[in-house]
Order: structure tokens, then C-alpha cells, then sequence
């Protein structure tokens, strides 16, 4: 320990005595050893300074070092956790890219079939079922007997049951497949939002990554550190996963709908083309039905003709007849009236008058039959004119028939050619 030492050094003059005036004082002398002691101390004060110094800066150093091993290692562990992240990243976009491209196609195919069954159903609205009522309609442009609630009839009628029930079908059908559309559009949205994300996010990391301590502009623009993140990567990969997922089960509903479309319209033109056969065996047998009992009343009404002219000619000889019988009956009894003025005893039954009234009989008798042959005739003439006429509007009414079947629906059906849509 130092003594204590209290010493009083003046610089100047001291002030003293009544009116202060200067009075000269020798400063005064340390001895050697305080000398020695200060000088010691001031020694002793540098080299703890110094080593103190020396331990500041090797401590200094050591921190800066760790510091800059710490910083490295963090730095490259920062790095390979953003290069592992942007290669997750990159994954993740590639399949939802491949999602994606897979979607679009599926959308496109679906489309296309929707287009198929509006093809259908148009076809069967503009052709189908406007050619069976014309059909229907024509039919109804029949006349007397054939009018008729026949086999034609009852296959249109069914085709048009078969038309209807085909058609809600296919509404039915457009009706999934435009909700599918929708609804793997929406999952394409999801996708494209996913991607957008991703893609910024992707851009963000690979830029951190290029990030170099030298470069400028470091953190210029608002702080965001202290940014709490709102999502774990669970949630994240969940997201992710999910959208992906139902992707694919969208993808699956689609292609299983476009199977069931090409089953529906597959099975749709087999229907409509065998109840189209159907119909169209129902026309082609009633008109060869129609023809042949057509051809078998002109057959009838040739003969109707021929016997029509036999019993004209017929009744002409008969009225000649009937004029000779007049004739012979007059002859006949201008003689019986001559033999009547025969004199006296003259006048009497010999066997010339016996012969005559036996003619007079017999040519009254004839005469009545030949009357009553022509008025039999007569009656048949009129029997067959009436008959006549009968055939020929049932020709008529055939014929009729075969126009409105043959001609003018058989001619409109021949439209109804159900192929692939």
C-alpha cells in the first residue's frame, strides 16, 4: 500500500495576506522512492492495459471468427435447406404442370363428346322426331278402310316413345357432362392459383439463393423479418396434396363420364337404328300388302269389266229375244184370229187349232222367261256397275295409301341414318 500522501501544489503565485498579494513558494521534491513507486505503477498500470487489450483482441477475434464459421455454416445450411426447398418446389410444379396438361386434354376431350350428344340430340330433334310426325301426319291424309290403326302405326308410335325416352337421356347426359366440365375447370383453377403460388414462391427462394454478402441494395424495402408465417408445412404439403388429389379424381369422373357417353351413344344409334328398321320393315310390308291387294282388286275389276260387257251383250240378245218372241206371238195369234172366221161347221178345235194355241202357250211362256232373264240381268248390270265403282275407289283409296307410304314417307325416312356421333 502507498502512503497517504496529501500534497498541495501551487502553479502560480499563492495569494496571501490581507489584500492577497503574491507570495513565491518552492514546489515541492518527491523522494526516489515515490519515484520508483510511480513509475512502477504506471508500468504496472500499461502491461494490464495491454494485456488487456491483448485479451480484448484475441477475444475480438475469436468472435469474429466464430461469427464467420457460425455465419458459414448457417449460411450453407440456409442454402442447401432453399435448394432442397425449390427442388420440392420444382417437383410440386412438374406435377401439377403434368396435372395440368393432363386437365386441359380431358376438358378438350370432354368438350368434344358434349358436342357429340348436342349432335345427337339435335339430330334427333331436327330429323328424328320431326320426320315421325310428318309421317304420322301423312298417314293421317288416308282414306275409307285404310285408315286403319295398323302395324305402321303402332311401330311409329313406339319410335316415338323410343325418341322421347332417348332425349331425356341425352339431357340428362348433358346435363353431367356440362357439371363435369365445370367442375374439372374449377380444379384447373385451383392448380393454376397453386402454380402461380409456388412459382412466386420458387423465384423467391432461387433468389435468395444468388443473394452474396458483397452485393448492394441488401436490405432495402420494407422489414418483413419479424412476419409471423401463417401456415405449417404440413398444411402446406396438405394443400398441395389435396389439390392434386382432387384433380385425379376429377380426371377419373371425366374419362368414366366420356366411357359412359360412348356406351349411351354406341347404344342410342343401335336402338334408334333397329327401331328405325322396325318401322321401316312395318312400312315396306304394309305397302307390299297394300300393292298386292291393290293389284288383286284390279285383277277383279278386269274381270268386273268383262262381265260387265257379257251381260250387256246378253241383255242385247235377249231384248232380240224378247223382239223375236213378239214377233213369233203375234204371227200365232193373227192366225188363231183368222182361223176364228172360219164358216160354220169349219170353225171347228181340229188339231191345226190345237198346235196353235199350244204355240200361243208356249212362246207366253218363253216370252215371260226372257223377260224375266233380262230384268235378272239388268239387276247383275247394276250390281256390277255399283261393283265397279267400288273397286275402282278402292284402288283409289290404295293407291292413295301406297303414295302417301312409299313415296312420301318412305322417301323422308331414308334420312334417318343413325351413325357415330
Amino acid at each position: 500500500m502507498l502512503p497517504n500522501w496529501k500534497t498541495t501544489r501551487l502553479t502560480g503565485l499563492e495569494l496571501t495576506g490581507k489584500y492577497l498579494e503574491p507570495r513565491a513558494r518552492i514546489p515541492p521534491k518527491y523522494s526516489h522512492e515515490d519515484w520508483t513507486y510511480n513509475n512502477n505503477i504506471k508500468f504496472r498500470i500499461t502491461c494490464d492495459q495491454e494485456r488487456l487489450a491483448e485479451r480484448v483482441v484475441e477475444e475480438s477475434r475469436r468472435t469474429v471468427d466464430e461469427r464467420k464459421d457460425t455465419t458459414k455454416n448457417w449460411q450453407r445450411e440456409v442454402e442447401h435447406h432453399l435448394r432442397e426447398r425449390a427442388s420440392e418446389i420444382r417437383f410440386l410444379c412438374d406435377e401439377l404442370n403434368r396435372q395440368k396438361k393432363t386437365a386441359l386434354l380431358e376438358d378438350e376431350a370432354l368438350s368434344v363428346y358434349r358436342d357429340r350428344v348436342l349432335n345427337a340430340i339435335e339430330f334427333l330433334k331436327e330429323k328424328s322426331l320431326a320426320i315421325n310426325h310428318r309421317c304420322l301426319l301423312l298417314r293421317e291424309g288416308r282414306i275409307g278402310v285404310d285408315l286403319c290403326d295398323d302395324e305402321v302405326d303402332r311401330e311409329l308410335r313406339q319410335e316415338l316413345k323410343v325418341i322421347k325416352g332417348t332425349q331425356c337421356l341425352m339431357d340428362k347426359v348433358i346435363k353431367e357432362a356440362t357439371e363435369q366440365i365445370r367442375m374439372l375447370r374449377s380444379t384447373m383453377y385451383l392448380l393454376d392459383k397453386d402454380l402461380e403460388q409456388k412459382d412466386v414462391s420458387l423465384l423467391i427462394d432461387e433468389k435468395n439463393l444468388k443473394l452474396r454478402e458483397t452485393q448492394q441494395n441488401l436490405g432495402v424495402g420494407q422489414d418483413l423479418t419479424k412476419h409471423n408465417c401463417q401456415y405449417t408445412l404440413h398444411e402446406w404439403e396438405h394443400k398441395t396434396h389435396q389439390n392434386l388429389e382432387t384433380n385425379s379424381k376429377q380426371l377419373n369422373s371425366a374419362s368414366q363420364l366420356r366411357a359412359y357417353i360412348d356406351l349411351i351413344l354406341k347404344q342410342f344409334c343401335e336402338d334408334m337404328q333397329n327401331q328405325t328398321d322396325r318401322t321401316n320393315d312395318a312400312f315396306e310390308s304394309r305397302i307390299k300388302e297394300t300393292k298386292y291387294v291393290k293389284q288383286c282388286l284390279e285383277n277383279k275389276h278386269n274381270d268386273t269389266l268383262h262381265h260387265i260387257e257379257e251381260v250387256q251383250r246378253n241383255m242385247q240378245q235377249l231384248e232380240k229375244e224378247i223382239a223375236d218372241a213378239h214377233r213369233s206371238m203375234t204371227l200365232c195369234q193373227t192366225r188363231l184370229s183368222n182361223r176364228a172366221r172360219r164358216p160354220g161347221l169349219e170353225l171347228t178345235c181340229d188339231t191345226v187349232q190345237d198346235a196353235l194355241y199350244h204355240e200361243l202357250e208356249a212362246l207366253k211362256a218363253t216370252l215371260c222367261k226372257l223377260k224375266q232373264n233380262l230384268m235378272e240381268n239388268k239387276a247383275s248390270l247394276r250390281y256390277l256397275l255399283h261393283v265397279q265403282l267400288m273397286q275402282e275407289e278402292e284402288i283409289n283409296i290404295k293407291a292413295n295409301t301406297i303414295k302417301i307410304d312409299e313415296i312420301d314417307c318412305m322417301t323422308i325416312r331414308q334420312a334417318l341414318k343413325y351413325q357415330s356421333f
